[in-house]
């Protein structure tokens, strides 16, 4: 589970540092002679601000999921069923409730 957590914070940190390239670009294409003017950070800040946020804002995944962890085969092959937390039903699906009268 915590694989999948990592990778969705490396997809969101990947995202932000795109949109921050092409701002920067956007910039100096608008801007030439006036560049540097419009850079408010830099670098060094950047990247680890980009790092740490989409850490916290993608924090969640790594304890949303309860998984539930099978071994076939001599536990050659093992088999895992994760379900959301906030979820009431089983595997994912609410019960059904009929509130139809006869």
């Amino acid at each position: 589970m915590h694989m999948i957590a990592i990778s969705n914070w490396a997809s969101a940190a990947a995202i932000w540092f795109i949109l921050i390239v092409c701002w920067e670009r956007l910039v100096v294409i608008r801007y030439p002679l006036k560049a540097r003017k419009y850079r408010l950070f830099s670098g060094r800040i950047i990247i680890p601000a980009n790092i740490v946020l989409t850490g916290l804002l993608t924090f969640y995944s790594h304890f949303s999921y309860d998984c539930f962890i099978r071994n076939f085969c001599n536990a050659t092959q093992p088999h895992a069923l994760c379900t959301f937390i906030g979820d009431d039903g089983l595997y994912g699906f609410a019960e059904a409730t009929n509130d139809r009268k006869a």
